[in-house]
């Protein structure tokens, strides 16, 4: 069997997810503040941007959240409603970090799998907004194997 070796193209298009839900030190914007960099292009600095936001990968747009090859609209931040975040190296081992862009859309749909999928074997820190469209972080909650979540549960209580 031949495999085409056409490369799968992940765009943002219209998304901005990250643009609103995540925190970027450098330009002082807190967690779900709109950046005042966005417009209707995208991100209005993109070529300068600070290096927090170059160092963030969207997992969809890495390709990691699907089961097979084909790209799934459906995964993408701004329709499934969550953004997932990945790093490789913490206390806790791998972690993942689930920001809902919409408060609830972590509870159902393909978020919601994906979630109890990364959980099986990973830390997960999902991260709500506040309720009734207020700015900043809402609640912040530990899921995952049981000795990952106390691990996480008892940094974040001991600092």
């Amino acid at each position: 069997m031949i495999e085409s070796s056409a490369q799968i193209v992940r765009e943002c298009g219209s998304c901005s997810a990250c643009c609103t839900a995540i925190a970027v030190h450098e330009l002082e914007k807190g967690a779900y503040e709109t950046c005042a960099h966005l417009c209707d292009a995208g991100c209005g600095i993109y070529a300068e941007r600070p290096r927090s936001c170059q160092a963030f990968k969207c997992q969809w747009l890495r390709g990691v959240l699907e089961v097979d090859v084909a790209v799934d609209l459906e995964l993408r931040p701004d329709a499934c409603g969550v953004i997932f975040d990945y790093q490789p190296e913490t206390a806790f081992g791998e972690l993942f970090t689930a920001w809902e862009v919409e408060r609830g859309a972590s509870l159902s749909g393909p978020a919601k799998s994906i979630i109890e999928g990364l959980a099986e074997r990973f830390l997960v820190i999902l991260v709500t907004p506040e309720p009734d469209g207020g700015q900043g972080p809402g609640e912040r909650s530990f899921l995952g194997p049981p000795q990952l979540v106390a691990q996480a549960a008892d940094a974040m209580w001991s600092s």
